[in-house]
């Protein structure tokens, strides 16, 4: 049966799965196995390689390639290809998303991420964190950028990270967090690192076409990468659509740049109540029962 907010009108019918909603609000992340079909991981990786090949000068704007010894990010991927675009509203990872905000997503941040090995003597401590709009609010305190409730069987996450894998990741690297905490009240202390006996964190291993979406109120980080080959994975950041721009200097839709992107990726990274395209697809297609792509 549709429900509906007495208010607004808003659908906020889950497409979660009643499992998937009970392993979200106990973990607060959930794993996809498999989305991305392995000819579009090389794809996309040929794609990156190109860029990272280039000038960072003369990659084309507005995507901007900034190169670092260990640790490198590719920023606005989707002006510069269509392949990100077709990531950033992947069907798969979207009914989790839309399920996790009553179907209102908007993408307000989308980068790569490449990491190489780094030398052991040269670690630090991984200090684990929280994310905020720039500005932390007190620990007694909601972030209202980055809240997660639960109630009647619903799950309202009004800010989610979809961390798409395109390079294998073994155990006891990549993406760490504490699972349940992104329900925790209490300020993690600066004193807690990865390998502290406080800090119960957990990595996951996977492989290339995979993608963890979590709560950022989890307490997490990126750990130190030690394989031979490259970490490689695309962050695509998403938000309640209706009322927050996260970005303080305006963000997506890039305007200057609309040309670039299509009218249905133009529509996901607007702020807006209605349903967007991306959405309806997502919907009609469950529905009739059709397959996800």
């Amino acid at each position: 049966m549709e429900l509906e907010y007495p208010i607004s009108g808003i659908n906020i019918e889950s497409t979660l799965t009643e499992e998937e909603k009970w392993y979200f609000d106990l973990q607060g992340y959930l794993i996809l196995r498999q989305v991305i079909p392995s000819g579009t991981v090389d794809q996309l990786c040929g794609v990156i390689d190109h860029w990272f090949s280039m000038n960072p000068a003369d990659v084309p704007k507005p995507v901007n390639v900034n190169k670092r010894e260990y640790t490198s990010h590719i920023g606005n991927p989707q002006y510069g290809h269509v392949l990100f675009q077709e990531l950033a509203q992947n069907e798969k990872i979207m009914r989790v998303v839309m399920g996790l905000m009553w179907n209102r997503p908007r993408l307000f941040v989308s980068a790569v991420h490449h990491q190489v090995k780094r030398p052991i003597e040269e670690h630090g401590k991984k200090v684990f964190h929280k994310d905020h709009s720039g500005f932390e609010f007190p620990p007694e305190f909601s972030n209202p950028h980055n809240d997660y409730q639960a109630g009647s069987g619903k799950i309202y996450c009004n800010f989610v990270n979809a961390s798409i894998a395109l390079s294998d990741v073994p155990p006891g690297m990549g993406f760490a967090c504490v699972p349940g905490s992104h329900k925790s009240q209490i300020k993690c202390p600066a004193s807690i690192t990865y390998d502290n006996e406080f800090a119960p964190a957990e990595t996951f291993e996977m492989q290339a076409g995979d993608c963890i979406i979590f709560s950022p109120a989890l307490i997490h980080d990126s750990l130190w990468w030690q394989a031979e080959h490259d970490r490689i994975a695309v962050i695509n950041r998403y938000q309640f659509s209706i009322y927050f721009n996260e970005n303080p200097r305006g963000g997506y839709p890039l305007e200057e740049h609309k040309d670039k992107i299509s009218e249905a990726q133009y529509e996901l990274e607007s702020m807006g109540k209605e349903e967007k395209a991306v959405v309806k697809r997502v919907l009609k297609k469950m529905a009739a029962g059709e397959t996800l792509c």
